[in-house]
């Protein structure tokens, strides 16, 4: 093989030409067969209309085959002309860079039918110039026809129930009055808009009457059967006034609430009074009721139907005889054994009062429905002799409630059988009504479960709950949105995209009453875009991009526009070095390092796995088997609530590990993020490898336009670092010689003979001199004199040491110390450095020597005797400038270094005075030490530094004054 700087540049510019054609060639082949395998409508147009290029779902949809194409499909061959202008001005618009999105046409297949789609597109952008256009057709026939059939049906039932001449409410199981007519309005005096939502149904029933109704409601909530479907009671109205109302209770099918008819019988209760009272009265009733009247006299058989009761029947009082048989040859069959039953039952004093709804015959042969009312009339003896009573045509509330019910059945069979989610809500974001087509959309078995459960929709149901707020600003503004998109969450946690057309509902006063609209899940046409658009922007980066680390940071953000990407990472496999190396990672908790010996079977972890078996992984701790398999496969790092990682594959052989983890939500990841990863690693695996080689051939061309400038620059740089060096030499040496010189021949040899003379005299003195001076004041000179030698003997100790210290620090900076590294136990240094220390704190009252360390701890590699040295140097200035108190030694780890610490409650270092402690021969003032002796020399710390950073390490200092210093220091552990 040829040497990087033997090969000539026209040979690697060729290279690289031949390279990015390959690449390229695949890259296209690539893109067509995924287009192809899409469940969507794709297309290309070129600029002046004609259609270039259709995927096979879009030739099939519309009957065309590739060879149209070939002959030349133009837009007027597939839209309908209604929509043609409209589609030509959305081209010019997105050609002139507007953003045209989501508009709507009717389009021709090739038997030029047509149907309505919605079309998203964008331009086509070629070497910098627009080309065309590219997009996705969906077909929204189901959509339309569904809002046309409920916006129908809804119109209809409105219509009846205002209309049906009697007040209507219906009422959730919440005993809430849902909405009412206008009728109602009349007999309670209030408006609908006080009513609706606001107003339950015992707002209208005096104390007294409460708990019946109360109980019939209960009832009815666990049986339709349980309790009677009409009877009557006493109605409050908003001015206090009492009225006698017969209610009809109907539950609407499939759901909890009930429709109630009202009917006002406060005139007819009056008139039944009167007639009891006197004949009379009983006339003018007669005369004036709206209901018909009829009584029986049980003793003679008389009977007597009144001229408004024959009216009902479309007969005139001589045609209509006052006889039973004419009430009996006119009830329907079906229903007579019930009526007879009724007034037998009345008649024989059984009950006082019945009601009966039946039908009765017309003269005109049609049926009239009649709500029968009676009561007897008893003698001294409690004997009824008299029954009557009054018949209401109630045909039209029938009418009513049968329309009621098959509009009810007509829109709840829509309702149902949509494909696309419906639903109804408050304006505080609870549903009122869903279909279950939206229940199953949302993960729940049925709406009444999914209602129980969700009852609070910007909470519960929105990813980002602030979105709705916006949603609703929007829909108070415009009335009605159409395919708005947003993100929801379902049941288990996993996130759908949905398509929502939605209009707020408002009453007569315009004050808002809930809202209402469709869903449809595009939670696979989002993927299917996602996935096309990030194809096309990886592809991109590659020429986009400088290097390998601005494509990586460029993949990171196209695909944290789809999926949670907080949390990272890239790793290449290097089979030659057996390693796992991480090339790109970003992570909000761990620090990153290569996994060596991935060949190793006992070597594993979640990334490996994936090498390993070349498939993606999803991991969430939600889920035990996740939890199981991570136990045995084994997590690096910190655990994660949810992992996916996906093999990088390229020419079939896997190249690296892409994933993404996320340490707060278990659920962060579904099939849909699985799905779009995988779609999308061979495109990265291209893009890096492309990459790579485009980088490796721009080395080497720079390195052969560059060699002759690059050597010169070396060859100048290693001259100035050379002579540099030699001078530093020449210095440290001369530095080194005169300072050896001085110690060995100047200081040393005299010190010594001083600090033995004077101990001499010290010993010479108090053995013979000092027991011989009985005179006072000789005694206190003597003493003096004693004094005065140990001065001499502690000062001469004092330059020894400075001696010391100075070559100790000239041994270390000249590169001559003896380093005797070993591997060490941090807990057992620091035992022996406190051991050596606590004789003088033994000796020294009010101050404590304390040792916390853990029981065990990771390894250091270093010379035993330059760590204790440090701790003891530490100790002895904690020891010196501690007063009261304790002197506390300590280590952790952290970021893989051991941090030793040395904390006193000393008087404090003034900050200023902080960055200098560690300079040769700096002595923080006297007033910083409370006036201690200073003995020391000034090198202790700065030989302390020296032999921290000789092993990769630090030193530093925290203090304050009044609360104590803490000296610390790091050194690295063994890996």
């Amino acid at each position: 093989m040829k040497n990087d700087y033997d090969t000539p540049k026209e040979e690697l510019i060729a290279e690289l030409d031949r390279l990015r054609a390959l690449l390229a060639t695949s890259e296209d082949d690539k893109y067509r067969k995924i287009v192809e395998g899409l469940p969507q409508f794709i297309f290309e147009l070129d600029t002046t209309g004609t259609l270039r290029y259709a995927n096979e779902y879009a030739l099939s949809s519309y009957g065309y085959s590739r060879e149209d194409i070939k002959n030349g499909l133009h837009l007027s061959d597939i839209i309908h002309p209604d929509s043609y202008a409209h589609a030509r001005e959305s081209i010019q618009a997105i050609l002139a860079g507007e953003p045209v999105m989501g508009r709507e046409y009717s389009a021709l297949r090739k038997d030029r039918t047509s149907f309505p789609v919605k079309v998203y597109s964008q331009p086509i952008i070629e070497n910098g110039q627009q080309t065309g256009i590219r997009g996705i057709v969906v077909n929204i026939s189901d959509i339309k026809q569904v809002e046309k059939a409920l916006s129908k049906s809804k119109n209809y039932y409105r219509t009846l129930f205002e209309n049906t001449g009697t007040a209507m409410t219906i009422v959730t199981a919440d005993s809430v009055i849902l909405t009412c007519n206008s009728q109602y309005e009349r007999l309670s005096g209030y408006s609908c808009k006080e009513v609706e939502g606001k107003m339950y149904w015992w707002d209208f029933v005096p104390p007294e009457e409460l708990d019946r109704m109360k109980a019939y409601h209960a009832t009815r909530t666990l049986s339709t059967n349980g309790a009677p479907d009409n009877y009557e009671f006493t109605f409050l109205t908003r001015t206090g006034t009492h009225k006698r109302v017969h209610v009809f209770v109907g539950v609407i099918a499939d759901t909890e609430d009930r429709v109630c008819s009202l009917i006002d019988v406060t005139e007819r209760d009056q008139a039944l009074h009167a007639l009891r009272a006197s004949d009379e009265r009983y006339e003018l009733m007669v005369r004036g009721a709206n209901d018909g009247l009829w009584d029986w006299d049980l003793h003679s058989g008389a009977v007597y139907y009144s001229p408004r009761y024959k009216e009902i029947l479309g007969y005139t009082d001589a045609t209509f005889p006052n006889h039973v048989d004419s009430w009996h040859n006119k009830v329907h069959p079906d229903d007579l054994e019930r009526c007879i039953k009724a007034n037998r039952r009345c008649a024989e004093g059984k009950q006082d009062q019945f009601q009966v709804e039946f039908r009765m015959f017309h003269k005109d042969g049609s049926i009239r429905w009649i709500l029968g009312r009676g009561g007897n009339t008893k003698d001294e003896t409690g004997t009824p002799y008299r029954i009557s009573g009054t018949h209401t045509d109630i045909t039209k509330r029938k009418q009513a409630e049968h329309a009621l019910r098959k509009s009810e059945e007509q829109y709840r069979a829509i309702f149902e059988n949509a494909t696309d989610g419906i639903y109804q809500c408050t304006p505080g974001g609870r549903f009122l009504t869903m279909n279950t087509a939206l229940a199953h959309c949302l993960g729940y078995e049925s709406p009444e479960h999914t209602m129980e459960t969700i009852t609070d929709i910007r909470e519960q149901l929105w990813v980002n709950p602030e979105d709705r707020d916006v949603f609703l600003e929007e829909l108070a503004q415009k009335g009605t949105l159409q395919n708005y998109e947003h993100h929801i969450k379902r049941k288990d946690g996993s996130r759908i995209w949905i398509s929502e057309n939605a209009r707020a509902i408002y009453d007569d006063a315009g004050q808002l009453e809930y809202y209402e609209g469709f869903l449809q899940d595009i939670t696979t046409r989002k993927f299917n875009e996602s996935t096309t658009k990030a194809l096309y922007a990886i592809s991109a980066a590659i020429t986009m991009t400088h290097d390998l680390s601005e494509l990586y940071r460029a993949i990171h953000a196209i695909i944290k526009g789809v999926v949670h990407t907080q949390n990272f990472f890239i790793a290449e496999v290097n089979k030659k070095l057996d390693r796992m190396q991480f090339v790109y990672f970003r992570d909000e908790k761990d620090d990153y390092f290569d996994i060596t010996g991935i060949s190793d079977s006992t070597m594993n972890s979640l990334s490996i796995h994936v090498y390993r078996t070349g498939a993606p992984l999803r991991f969430s701790a939600a889920r035990p088997k996740d939890v199981a398999l991570a136990q045995d496969v084994g997590i690096i790092g910190t655990t994660p609530a949810a992992w996916l990682g996906v093999p990088l594959k390229l020419n079939g052989e896997i190249m690296g590990v892409m994933a993404v983890q996320d340490y707060a939500n278990p659920l962060q990841y579904g099939e849909i993020d699985v799905s779009f990863m995988t779609a999308v690693s061979e495109q990265v695996a291209m893009a890096i490898e492309r990459k790579a080689n485009e980088e490796s051939l721009t080395r080497l061309n720079e390195k052969l336009e560059s060699k002759v400038d690059q050597r010169t620059a070396e060859l100048k740089k290693q001259t100035a670092e050379l002579e540099n060096a030699n001078k530093r030499l020449r210095k440290l040496d001369e530095i080194k010689s005169t300072l050896v010189s001085s110690v060995s021949h100047e200081l040393r040899t005299p010190l010594t003979s001083i600090r033995g003379f004077a101990k001499l005299c010290a010993k010479d003195f108090a053995r013979y001199f000092h027991p011989l001076t009985e005179n006072m004041l000789l005694k206190d000179k003597g003493c003096r004199i004693q004094n005065n030698l140990a001065i001499i003997d502690t000062e001469g100790e004092r330059l020894t040491r400075l001696i010391n210290d100075f070559l100790d620090i000239n041994r270390i900076e000249s590169g001559k110390a003896a380093w005797h590294d070993t591997t060490l136990d941090p807990c057992a240094v620091i035992t022996k450095a406190t051991t050596t220390a606590f004789g003088s704190f033994a000796a020294k009252s009010g101050v404590q020597l304390i040792s916390d360390i853990p029981a065990s701890a990771r390894p250091i590699h270093a010379d035993p005797d330059k760590i204790h040295q440090i701790l003891i140097n530490l100790l002895n200035n904690a020891y010196k400038f501690t007063t009261r108190g304790s002197v506390t030694v300590s280590f952790q780890e952290r970021g893989g270094s051991t941090i030793f610490s040395v904390k006193d409650t000393g008087p404090g270092i003034h900050q200023e005075e902080l960055p200098h402690l560690f300079e040769k021969f700096h002595k923080a003032p006297l007033g910083d030490t409370l006036h201690v002796s200073d003995t020391g020399t000034g090198l202790g710390l700065a030989i302390c530094k020296e032999i921290v950073e000789h092993y990769g390490g630090s030193i530093w200092v925290e203090s304050s004054i009044g609360t104590g210093s803490i000296f610390s220091f790091s050194i690295p552990c063994v890996p």
